[in-house]
């Protein structure tokens, strides 16, 4: 069974190696929108050195047998002043090893981050937004059966 605690900074290396795997994924679906640049993987690492300092985002990591195998950050978005959604704390970051481990360690991190609403609510949050490939198959079903809703799809083209 999985672990879910707090990120460290032993961490970061196993997170930007999925998520690097998960752009490579995305990048299949769709080339342009998802298109990585080169160095995304270096990048990405410093990038959640950087979420990891900040104490409003919630980095969360599932472990099993002491090995990162999934990870989930929020953090606070603001939304467009004509919607009266609220202060927003977006999943966007949010990956597991394998894509057979959503239904496992996908779900134990999403509940866990929704346990934390009480936190997430402290802190004038309203709602969570996730964000999710529309070809990720496992994660989607993950997200639906957790009774997310969807709330919005994406169009695109090269200009």
């Amino acid at each position: 069974m999985s672990v879910v605690r707090s990120a460290i900074a032993a961490d970061l290396d196993a997170a930007a190696d999925m998520a690097e795997r998960r752009r490579v994924l995305y990048e299949s679906f769709e080339p342009v929108f998802w298109k990585r640049r080169p160095g995304s993987q270096a990048m990405g690492r410093a990038w959640f050195a950087h979420v990891l300092s900040k104490p409003e985002n919630l980095f969360l990591v599932a472990e099993w047998s002491g090995a990162p195998t999934g990870f989930l950050i929020a953090s606070p978005v603001a939304t467009p002043p004509v919607l009266d959604a609220g202060p927003t704390a977006v999943i966007d970051d949010f990956c597991v090893d394998d894509p057979a481990l959503w239904a496992s360690v996908g779900q134990a991190l999403l509940r866990e981050a929704r346990a934390a609403r009480a936190q997430l609510k402290e802190r004038g949050f309203r709602q969570i937004v996730v964000v999710c490939g529309d070809k990720d198959v496992e994660k989607k079903a993950l997200l639906a059966a957790e009774n997310l809703s969807l709330a919005s799809t994406w169009w695109t083209a090269p200009a």
